[in-house]
């Protein structure tokens, strides 16, 4: 169950990412979806060269994924104040149970779980020695939250530019992968639609290499 779960976890990944080429390079979804697929059984050789640079690479796409993201935010402009009181006391307005619950799922992201599980085994840990066992679980807890923290931030970047998007556009509720990015493009100009494109990329890329490595 666990492997469908990831499956089904990397088919939205895959599709966002042959978004993302669609947006660039004007390829057709099936195109992007096939060359998403080669590229992350591709990439994911990288572990074969120390599981370090598979790590620094991942850390890389997360990068430009927040910062893609974060870049829209500031062009869009959003109440910072109601951002913040938002995130000490969080309503769920009518109709956005859906939304909310997506909300948890993005951020917590269950299948990478397993990759953490498959990273800690590729450490060498004496696991004769209390201490030094204690000691990674601290490491991984600490690399856990880390890791759920900037998914916090760049799940908040996205919501917050599309919501200063739905203010200005009451009626405009059916938004997609492909219709944000001309939506951002009318709304924060040209640059956005690429800015988000690239992140949009970035995330998808990362996502769909640590749901096939954590499987």
């Amino acid at each position: 169950m666990t492997e469908f779960a990831i499956i089904g976890s990397d088919i939205q990944e895959v599709i966002g990412s042959a978004t993302a080429l669609n947006i660039l390079f004007g390829l057709p979804l099936w195109i992007g979806a096939i060359v998403t697929i080669l590229d992350s059984f591709l990439f994911l050789f990288i572990h074969y060269f120390g599981v370090r640079k598979l790590e620094f690479f991942f850390a890389f796409l997360i990068s430009v994924m927040a910062i893609a993201f974060c870049l829209n935010m500031a062009t869009a402009d959003p109440d910072l104040k109601a951002l913040a009181r938002g995130m000490f006391v969080p309503t769920i307005p009518s109709g956005a149970l859906t939304a909310a619950l997506g909300l948890i799922g993005a951020v917590i992201m269950p299948h990478n779980i397993y990759l953490y599980s498959s990273l800690v085994l590729t450490r060498k840990l004496d696991l004769e020695n209390k201490s030094k066992i204690n000691e990674a679980i601290m490491y991984n807890r600490i690399d856990n939250g880390i890791s759920l923290s900037i998914s916090f931030v760049i799940s908040t970047a996205v919501i917050a530019t599309f919501a200063a998007y739905i203010i200005t556009h009451p009626d405009d509720k059916d938004l997609d992968l492909l219709t944000a990015s001309n939506a951002l493009a009318e709304t924060f100009g040209n640059s956005a639609k690429y800015i988000w494109a690239i992140g949009l990329l970035a995330a998808g890329q990362s996502s769909t290499m640590t749901g096939t490595y954590a499987g």
